[in-house]
């Protein structure tokens, strides 16, 4: 009997006549976007802190760089607190690239999630080839306004010349 009735189940056609409207809950998205949002605000967070700390070590190695010691025990101080001030700074330095990096990545991930990832990628490069256009440009004036000058310097010269001798006194 259990045999028949899993075989029965089995080939059972079973026909879903139902003309129902499914509606699609996409919390399980939102979930991901509102996690992805909470790292990207904690990683700003982390940025901040160690910008902050990076900018005071700067401060402290400026200050340290021009104050005036002749005391031969404040100057092997000096190289060690020196020394140790230059490793803060570089693992500072170090610390924002790493976050900055883990930032791009989940905006990007965030990015994909939304469907506008390659909407933004086509902005980006967009300012970026505007950009490019405006410093050719830009260059290229400044070129042809050096090089109108050049060709009309003997002009130039000419009328500075005629000028002087004209307003000459004897």
């Amino acid at each position: 009997m259990l045999r028949a009735n899993f075989f029965y189940k089995f080939f059972k056609n079973k026909r879903d006549h139902s003309n129902k409207i499914v509606k699609y809950n996409s919390s399980k998205k939102s979930d991901k976007e509102d996690q992805i949002n909470n790292n990207i605000i904690t990683i700003d967070q982390k940025i901040s802190e160690n910008s902050k700390a990076l900018i005071e070590a700067q401060i402290i190695k400026f200050r340290f760089t021009f104050s005036r010691s002749n005391n031969f025990i404040e100057k092997i101080g000096r190289n060690v607190y020196n020394k140790k001030l230059e490793d803060s700074i570089n693992w500072h330095q170090s610390e924002l690239k790493d976050l900055y990096f883990k930032r791009k990545n989940l905006q990007i991930h965030l990015e994909k999630i939304k469907g506008i990832f390659w909407v933004n990628r086509i902005k980006r490069f967009l300012t970026i080839i505007f950009i490019g256009l405006l410093i050719l440009l830009s260059l290229l004036i400044f070129l042809s306004g050096f090089m109108i000058i050049i060709y009309l310097l003997p002009l130039i010269i000419f009328i500075f010349l005629g000028y002087s001798l004209f307003t000459r006194k004897y």
